[in-house]
């Protein structure tokens, strides 16, 4: 959104970022944009004259969002634009590709690699219920728009805090559009605060619960962010499940976690997920195959996992998968932590958080 203004701004980051955000950045420059990393955080300065074409690819590495919000910006330049992303990224597809043919732009591919070509306009129907995704990219692209689009919103919606946050941001940028089912965006000019606080990844607090739950003698002093209500509420559900049910259709993030938490405690069904088939993996699928090669207990079900309660991890036999996802990854180290494991591409971690692998070794230590 800064990109896309005409002041500079500093966000002031709590935390390393991880790779994902260095992904955007790193294309943001290939877009004119200047950043000055800071002690404190990033200095970003907007181009003047506006985002220009990149001349060479757009490399979204892992970040499914990234490459998202970049597509709906190549969306809005008139020109061909091409988007790459890691192998992983390139197995995802996005019906944000649709959506954007529908409103009279050239897209070659639904998935990685894909070229962009042309100028949105038009009208269009987006379906929440499979992700919120391409509804946030065309808010954070509005600015730039050169004709009026009319979205008219279908389906129960996913991820809606995710979405309530692409609001708030762009509100506080100067959005004059609310969130309803029948949108007409058009151009808006982007005025930046001066400086905006990053708090921490909200989603990355199950891992913490996990490592207590493993190591009874580990207390984490962990901080929990509140700027998302609906993910605070899914903590609170997965604590209170006691072999029920839980829906997480708006914390698709917590998925694996989740599922090992209510293991290792009094079990339950979760629900509401089947979008996360179309994570950084089959997020029900895979977690799982990740499960049982703890030997956890766990089945799939049309829309989610159910799980039973009262088990303990133990150490696989053979080296675990984590399929490039790095939630699965992280609670594989977890678990590994605790029984030993061969964990495969454990390294994908530092896309949400750096040097995870470093403190969890940390913790081993005398």
């Amino acid at each position: 959104m800064i990109g896309q203004g005409n002041s500079s701004c500093l966000m002031k980051l709590e935390n390393k970022p991880g790779e994902d955000a260095y992904s955007m950045l790193n294309c943001l420059r290939e877009m004119g944009l200047k950043v000055d990393q800071q002690e404190n955080g990033w200095f970003i300065e907007p181009p003047s004259q506006g985002l220009i074409s990149p001349k060479i690819t757009l490399n979204c590495g892992n970040s499914g969002t990234a490459a998202r919000v970049l597509t709906a910006i190549a969306a809005t330049m008139g020109e061909e634009i091409r988007i790459d992303g890691d192998k992983s990224l390139r197995n995802r597809t996005s019906q944000l590709s649709a959506v954007l043919r529908s409103l009279d732009v050239e897209v070659d591919n639904d998935a990685l690699p894909a070229i962009i070509d042309g100028e949105m306009s038009g009208e269009v129907e987006v379906d929440l219920s499979e992700s919120s995704q391409p509804l946030s990219a065309l808010i954070l692209a509005s600015p730039n728009l050169e004709n009026k689009i009319q979205i008219k919103t279908i389906g129960e919606a996913v991820s809606r805090g995710y979405l309530g946050l692409t609001f708030d941001i762009a509100r506080t940028c100067g959005c004059p559009f609310e969130m309803s089912s029948e949108l007409l965006l058009k151009s808006w000019k982007v005025n930046t605060p001066s400086e905006v606080e990053v708090p921490p990844e909200l989603s990355l607090f199950p891992m913490a619960i996990l490592l207590e739950l493993l190591h009874k003698e580990l207390r984490l002093q962990t901080e929990l962010a509140t700027y998302d209500p609906l993910l605070l509420l899914a903590f609170d559900a997965i604590d209170r499940a006691d072999g029920g049910q839980v829906d997480l259709r708006d914390a698709s993030d917590l998925v694996t976690p989740a599922a090992v938490w209510m293991a290792l405690s009094q079990g339950g069904n979760i629900t509401g997920i089947a979008h996360a088939r179309g994570k950084e993996s089959d997020r029900i699928l895979r977690t799982v195959e990740l499960m049982q090669a703890f030997g956890l207990n766990a089945e799939e079900t049309e829309d989610g996992i159910s799980i039973p309660g009262g088990q303990n991890p133990t150490a696989p036999i053979n080296p675990v998968e984590t399929h490039m996802d790095h939630r699965l990854a992280m609670v594989a180290m977890i678990l590994a932590s605790k029984v030993g494991a061969d964990v495969v591409n454990a390294e994908i971690c530092e896309v949400s958080h750096p040097g995870f692998i470093e403190q969890l070794l940390a913790l081993s230590q005398p």
